[in-house]
């Protein structure tokens, strides 16, 4: 049976490397929800100007003129 030398620099290099690697994933997981939900406001506001006519409004601003003298 051969005896091995196990060396725990390997625990102490994961013990260090394996937060920074997670931290850093998490950043990116993160930025990637943020971006997303910067992504649905500005398309919520986006449809609401393209519902919005302004020629519409004018001709209603119009017409009520008109109508109230």
């Amino acid at each position: 049976m051969i005896k091995r030398k196990v060396s725990g620099s390997f625990t102490v290099e994961a013990a260090l490397v394996l937060p920074v690697v997670l931290i850093c994933m998490l950043l990116i997981l993160n930025q990637g929800f943020e971006m997303y939900r910067e992504l649905a406001e500005t398309a919520d506001k986006q449809q609401m100007w393209e519902e919005f006519v302004p020629s519409d409004y004018f001709r209603k601003l119009e017409l009520l003129d008109e109508v109230t003298g």
